[in-house]
């Protein structure tokens, strides 16, 4: 197994953010962590999001691709990994990142979490 290394982060602020959709909040925190890293999204090799109720909460249950294809990535077809567990999705998701990277499968991964419960009626 190879060492790991988290490189860059990024976070979006915390709130009832009516005025953004899942999609922008969900970008946002990964261009901040891709620039804080130095890397661009062709190192990428694959996307894990954590996330516990898309399905609930926005009637979509395969956010990662979609969160790939609304920043632009889709062209680079890089695998968007979405991780539901529970209260644990955001670490399940980090655990599944860092084994990827460990094992050699990939070199680089972005990892997240996230949710938008506000539009919730």
């Amino acid at each position: 197994m190879r060492d790991v290394a988290v490189l860059g982060v990024g976070q979006t602020r915390f709130g009832e953010l009516w005025d953004r959709s899942f999609r922008e909040i969900g970008i946002e925190a990964g261009f901040a962590a891709l620039t804080q890293a130095k890397l661009g999204s062709h190192d990428l090799g694959a996307l894990y999001l954590g996330n516990m109720a898309s399905g609930a909460f926005l009637d979509q249950e395969h956010i990662a691709p979609l969160i790939l294809d609304y920043a632009g990535l889709a062209p680079h077809h890089l695998p968007g990994i979405r991780v539901e567990a529970g209260g644990a999705s955001g670490a399940v998701a980090l655990h599944q990142a860092y084994l990827a990277v460990a094992s050699g499968a990939h070199d680089f991964v972005m990892v997240g979490g996230a949710e938008k419960m506000t539009d919730v009626p």
